[in-house]
């Protein structure tokens, strides 16, 4: 059986912690072969230091891109997602992904699904289908419409993105992927009364 190749592309420290339990499933199972992209804030130590944590936590990066602008300007996220188009497509040439996951609603999340959408990249989506209000809640209805497979957090996003058009064989009521790590820490930790 071949492997398939499931690529992560990692901007923030808020997607590493929404997927980062999906990354070590890919990685313990035998089925699939796991690519790693880090870059946007997740490459500045200003942030968090992300791209270091990943390398701790035991992962292979195969490409680290430089794609940030920093700068209160509102340029600065065009030319941050435009940018990362560039280099993602760069990144998808070599690494010819079979599956390409993005988290959220960041604005250069929608890179990614930009990106490999014209690439002909199948794409999955975690956390679609909420509601925030604000350009978040534009960009993630976005990446929901360029993307073929949907991991949504709770019913009524999971109604969102069926509202939306997507097929509901294609829709997944998975929960918040950030609870994995809430579970872990509460295993590892003993909590008593005061």
């Amino acid at each position: 059986m071949k492997l398939k190749k499931i690529c992560f592309v990692v901007f923030s420290s808020a997607n590493y912690n929404s997927i980062k339990s999906l990354i070590s499933e890919v990685k313990k199972s035998g089925n699939f072969t796991l690519q790693l992209i880090v870059g946007s804030s997740a490459t500045n130590d200003k942030y968090g230091d992300v791209y270091n944590r990943i390398l701790k936590d035991g992962y292979n990066v195969n490409f680290k891109i430089e794609n940030q602008f920093s700068s209160s300007e509102l340029s600065s996220m065009v030319k941050t997602t435009a940018l990362a188009m560039v280099e993602l497509s760069e990144c998808f040439n070599q690494l010819k992904p079979d599956l390409v996951f993005t988290v959220g609603d960041r604005h250069e999340t929608i890179s990614t699904a930009i990106t490999s959408s014209y690439m002909n990249i199948l794409v999955a989506h975690t956390m679609g289908g909420e509601i925030t209000g604000t350009i978040d809640e534009t960009v993630r209805h976005s990446i929901t419409k360029l993307s073929n497979l949907h991991f949504v957090s709770n019913y009524d996003s999971y109604k969102r993105v069926i509202k939306l058009g997507e097929n509901k064989k294609h829709v997944f009521n998975v929960g918040c992927p950030r609870n994995d790590l809430i579970k872990k820490i509460i295993k590892k930790n003993t909590f008593t009364k005061e």
